[in-house]
């Protein structure tokens, strides 16, 4: 199944147009173009053939295509078997946007640097609300602080007590060292005063953050350099608390750290792109007059079936009520055969017993008769 859908989007982006520019930043995987959908209801083989010989495909060369053609198709038709069934798959057609002139290029730039701006302004404001509060992250031997528009600190944290085995937030070993990987100066803060030392908007793709750029942090021993960080903070819709995401050491002393915070989510210009952009290729069953009039027959006896299940859960007669009744009745049925067959058996063994009395008697008589004789 995997393979056929391969081939066809292998064949239908030959005839269609991606939707804006390419990006090596984004992920066709998280993203993709075309998603292949089945539809249940399936097609005629009539319409089909006529649907395949009206529009053009996505296997015909692009010299037969006229741009009339292209303009006024909303779709194209290809033909696909995937286990030994036949579908007709519609392809959307996806235009590309018209190509902007050059004052509107300079007036869509200006524009692009005006929004930037303002986001970046309003992110920070955003963010003021961490004022005063630090965030943990540990990992491994280390453990880090972000004291926001302060420092960012990497320690060793202390070794667990007796009592307190989960210490949250780690507490630093003061008998080991510890590095500052980035600091804000008090003059920093009162000269950036709104606006956030180092700050800047960022994007890739569609994903837009605000990153702030801190230096000053602890001579490093290979570089003989001051260490720095870099903090993107990301919008997160998936919780309600700031948190670190990770934090990797990307060269010798530098650093970049990621802070996730629904904070800057209430500003569109940070949140995530939308994931349904994915153009939908419907594939339905091509079906013969025989095979389609049997399956419509099947569709409306499923229905009824359905119909009645709902009407007996209605009137609380479920069809397990309704084998208890069944089974209740053959239950009954069986116990009255028992009865009757008892009944039966007694009249039958009084009967026996008569007849054995009747015997005895008998006997008995013409014993105490002879008996009589002899006694005269």
């Amino acid at each position: 199944m995997v393979r056929g859908a391969l081939v066809l989007l292998a064949a239908a982006s030959a005839a269609t147009t991606v939707n804006g520019l390419f990006s090596v930043n984004d992920d066709i995987l998280a993203f993709p173009q075309y998603e292949i959908q089945f539809p249940p209801e399936p097609i005629p083989a009539s319409e089909a053939s006529a649907l395949l010989a009206q529009a053009p495909t996505s296997s015909a060369s692009p010299d037969s295509t006229t741009p009339d053609d292209a303009a006024t198709s909303s779709e194209s038709y290809e033909a696909l078997w995937l286990n030994n069934r036949q579908y007709l798959c519609s392809v959307p057609v996806v235009q590309a946007p018209p190509a902007l002139n050059a004052t509107e290029k300079e007036l869509s730039r200006a524009a692009e640097e005006k929004e930037l701006a303002r986001a970046t302004t309003r992110g920070w404001e955003l963010l003021s609300g961490l004022e005063g509060e630090c965030l943990y992250f540990v990992s491994g031997w280390w453990s880090y602080s972000y004291c926001h528009n302060r420092e960012v600190r990497q320690f060793h944290q202390k070794a667990p007590t007796a009592g307190n085995n989960a210490q949250w937030p780690p507490a630093e070993d003061p008998m080991t060292p510890s590095y500052v990987l980035g600091m804000v100066t008090p003059e920093q803060r009162e000269r950036e005063k709104g606006k956030g030392a180092g700050t800047e908007l960022q994007a890739t793709g569609e994903l837009r953050f605000l990153v702030q750029k801190l230096g000053g942090g602890t001579t490093c021993d290979l570089t003989r350099k001051e260490r720095k960080i870099e903090i993107q903070f990301h919008c997160s819709t998936k919780g309600t608390h700031d948190r670190i995401g990770w934090i990797k050491e990307i060269s010798i002393c530098c650093y970049l750290m990621v802070v996730y915070t629904p904070r800057l989510c209430d500003d569109v210009a940070f949140l995530p792109p939308r994931e349904d952009r994915a153009n939908a290729v419907q594939c339905r069953e091509i079906m013969d007059p025989e095979t389609l009039a049997e399956y419509y027959e099947q569709k409306a006896e499923l229905e009824r079936t359905e119909a009645l299940e709902l009407l007996q859960a209605a009137l609380g007669l479920t069809a397990g009520g309704a084998e208890a009744e069944e089974g209740q009745s053959k239950v009954e049925k069986k116990k009255g055969k028992k009865k009757k067959s008892a009944v039966a058996g007694e009249e039958k063994k009084k009967k026996a017993v008569g007849e054995e009395e009747k015997l005895v008697l008998g006997k008995d008589g013409e014993g105490a008769e002879e008996h009589w004789h002899d006694e005269l």
